[in-house]
């Protein structure tokens, strides 16, 4: 059976914190960098319409899942020295284990990693097959069966992951996930043609299979935390990349990163996992549920699924 649900958001901390907190995470996240103009048109009423759409863009997504009733979800994020160190940063890796831990805490507010500890169900057999498959088809997969953090102990598995798996509830829906890890911060960093690839890839490695597999691109839009442009978004970028995913022409993503631009470094490079969700839909149509352009917090805000089920 082919894969048959596509997912993406964003997943900075604001999207996981109350209205009242936004002020401090962004304090957090842009230190001294001069903010743009737009950031005081961001009036505490104006944030909590914020909060209000993120919840809402969260539960569209999880409604997604709830209809479609996926046997597991691939989790594609990014690693932000959390597991991996500079002591060994793959391209692509998957943990092929049968549970793997972490923290969705947002540090920037006060809370422990052990306040919002996750233990999340992982479908081993499902990402061996996976990995079976990639390696295949010529993917150089590192994988990890047992989650060793090298970076930071404390955190666990990376926030890329938790904060998806926390909020679309697969411990409480049963839901097992798999994670893949695409390096989208460490230069150099896989090409936007090769993540499309990798999208293609899954998609045919599962055509065949009985497993339901939804697939799940965590991060982005552009941001770029505690980084040169922090707090400032571009809109035209993020617009053009949600227009392709709304007009099928997710292809046109491979163009991305070709340019070595500042722009495309930071958080924005997390992109490169709502392009391997395009490739698994290649030449499909998919939903924007919404966009939101949060100088506050310091990032395009997006939400987007891709689904073929009638």
């Amino acid at each position: 059976m082919p894969i048959v649900l596509g997912l993406a958001s964003s997943h900075t901390p604001s999207m996981f914190v109350a209205a009242e907190h936004w002020p401090a995470v962004h304090r957090a996240l842009v230190r001294d960098v001069p903010q743009p103009a737009q950031l005081a048109l961001e009036t505490p009423e104006v944030i909590v319409d914020h909060v209000r759409r993120v919840k809402a863009g969260f539960d569209a997504l999880r409604a997604q899942i709830e209809a479609v009733k996926p046997d597991v979800l691939i989790i594609l994020g990014d690693d932000q020295n959390e597991l991996f160190s500079n002591a060994m940063i793959p391209a692509f890796a998957i943990f092929v284990g049968a549970e793997a831990e972490g923290t969705y805490s947002i540090g920037f507010i006060g809370e422990k990693p052990q306040d919002k500890w996750l233990k999340i169900p992982c479908d081993s057999k499902t990402a061996k097959v996976a990995l079976k498959g990639l390696i295949e088809r010529d993917f150089d997969f590192g994988f990890s069966e047992k989650l060793v953090p090298l970076a930071r102990p404390e955190l666990g598995l990376g926030h890329a992951f938790t904060r998806i798996a926390y909020a679309m509830q697969v411990v409480d829906k049963g839901i097992p996930v798999v994670p893949i890890f695409t390096n989208a911060y460490h230069p150099p960093m896989p090409s936007a043609a090769r993540c499309y690839a990798l999208g293609q890839a899954l998609r045919d490695i599962f055509a065949d299979r009985p497993e339901r597999v939804a697939v799940y691109g965590s991060g982005g839009l552009s941001h770029d935390p505690r980084g040169q442009r922090a707090g400032w978004v571009d809109e035209p970028l993020d617009n053009w990349v949600l227009d392709r995913v709304k007009s099928g022409e997710g292809a046109k993503l491979k163009n991305m990163f070709t340019t070595d631009s500042a722009t495309f470094h930071g958080g924005t490079g997390e992109i490169r996992n709502w392009i391997t969700v395009a490739g698994a839909f290649d030449g499909m149509k998919g939903t924007v549920v919404d966009y939101i352009p949060a100088r506050h917090a310091v990032t395009g805000l997006g939400f987007a699924y891709w689904n073929e089920q009638p």
